[in-house]
């Protein structure tokens, strides 16, 4: 029973299947005839009847369709076939999925094969034409045809891009004077003539030059980007560290006058982490820029290095010329921001805690002073930071501690190093 079952299900399939692609219909149209096929698979063949200059006929039973053809979409086979897909296993979509994928794949069709087309291998530029593997061997056999410019199969559209607009030859010359494909006509007698005119494998080779030093370019960047990304990262572990260093030492000050400082010290701390805050949304907000530069220049130094295992000259130099222009308009400086050590020097708390019982009373008043600007700084240099106030000679030592001090100097926050790396033109 079950393997008449899978018989059964097996010749469904078979029914539901294109007899060109052999996978399931895909938006299925009927001819004249009756016969069904996919509607991309039917149109390529009647493509490539056009192009023969054959008249129209079905690929199943030869019945010739004549001059005009209508295709219509067989809405009621399409219906099935999408209820037996819905019915089937995940896995057997997935091969189907794949299998159709595959079938999918534009071929291009020799154009000397007469009734079974195989797949090209090679375009003759010269012969306008596209020749599979054993017409190809007799093409190259000609002594006349040897020096024919051969490429990769291309469509008739592909070969169109390839032939000057103006004279209809073959684009074979490149001008550096305008950085574009010529003809030899256009480089003797056309607009380019007394241009620096060279060979497309000539130039080839010359942008190969400078696509290696391009590549060499990316890549420096893309590590300055990742030194820059390094310093980036060491600076915020260096804020958080800053953060919990000042949090316990001022914590440990306030402890000792808490009964007259509680709420004040409420408040500097709060002031320490909005300002901790502030430089780390800033230092975060640098780190986000610098990485999209470097994922930027990592895509770009991808896209030169795939750029590179491109050996046809026309792709190459077109190819080349747009991701030359995309790496020119694009911004590779850096800014960077190093946060050094902070920390409380202890000869001054030692003298603030001596000194705390007479001048309590004012507190109040001093602390409004310190509120705004003793907490946080970034140092150009490696010198760790500390306040270390006088207090000798002086009437009031908090309010000249306050008033005429600035342990964390705030108009110097940030360290810039704008380094402007390297950028090909």
């Amino acid at each position: 029973m079950a393997e008449e079952d899978f018989r059964a299900a097996t010749d469904l399939e078979d029914e539901l299947s294109c007899p060109i692609c052999l996978s399931f219909y895909k938006n299925p149209v009927f001819l004249s005839c009756g016969h069904n096929f996919c509607k991309e698979c039917i149109q390529k063949v009647l493509a490539t009847q056009q192009q023969a200059k054959a008249t129209y006929s079905c690929p199943m039973c030869k019945v010739q369709l004549g001059p005009f053809l209508e295709l219509h979409k067989n809405f009621q086979l399409c219906s099935i076939v999408e209820k037996f897909l819905a019915t089937s296993s995940k896995e057997k979509q997935g091969k189907e999925k794949a299998s159709l994928q595959e079938k999918e794949e534009e071929l291009i069709p020799c154009d000397f094969c007469l009734e079974q087309p195989q797949a090209a291998v090679k375009t003759c530029l010269a012969c306008e034409a596209s020749l599979c593997q054993a017409h190809l061997s007799k093409h190259n056999a000609k002594a006349a045809q040897k020096d024919h410019i051969l490429i990769g199969p291309c469509d008739s559209s592909s070969l169109q891009e390839r032939k000057c607009p103006e004279h209809g030859k073959v684009l074979e010359c490149y001008c550096e004077d305008d950085l574009t494909f010529v003809c030899m006509l256009c480089s003797i007698t056309g607009f380019h003539k007394g241009h620096s005119v060279i060979t497309l494998k000539e130039a080839y080779d010359k942008k190969l030059v400078v696509l290696s030093h391009t590549v060499k370019v990316m890549q420096e960047n893309k590590n300055a980007m990742d030194k820059t990304l390094g310093v980036l990262q060491k600076s915020e572990n260096q804020l958080e560290l800053n953060e919990k260093t000042l949090n316990t030492q001022l914590s440990n000050l306030f402890k000792e006058i808490r009964a007259e400082m509680d709420q004040k010290e409420k408040q500097i701390l709060a002031d320490l982490k909005s300002s901790e805050n502030k430089q780390l949304s800033d230092l975060t907000t640098l780190k986000k820029q610098t990485e999209k530069k470097r994922d930027e220049a990592a895509q770009h130094l991808q896209d030169m290095q795939m750029l590179s295992t491109q050996t046809d000259p026309f792709l190459f130099l077109r190819e080349f010329k747009l991701a030359q222009d995309r790496i020119n308009n694009q911004d590779f400086s850096t800014e960077s921001m190093e946060v050094l050590a902070l920390q409380l020097d202890q000869a001054t708390i030692a003298d603030v805690r001596h000194r705390t019982q007479h001048y309590i009373s004012n507190f109040d008043s001093l602390m409004q002073v310190w509120h705004g600007n003793c907490f946080t700084q970034t140092q150009r240099n490696r010198r760790t930071p500390v306040f270390r106030p006088d207090f000798h000679n002086i009437g009031n030592p908090f309010t000249h501690f306050f008033e005429n001090q600035t342990p964390f100097n705030t108009s110097n926050t940030w360290t810039n190093q704008g380094n402007q790396y390297r950028t090909y033109k």
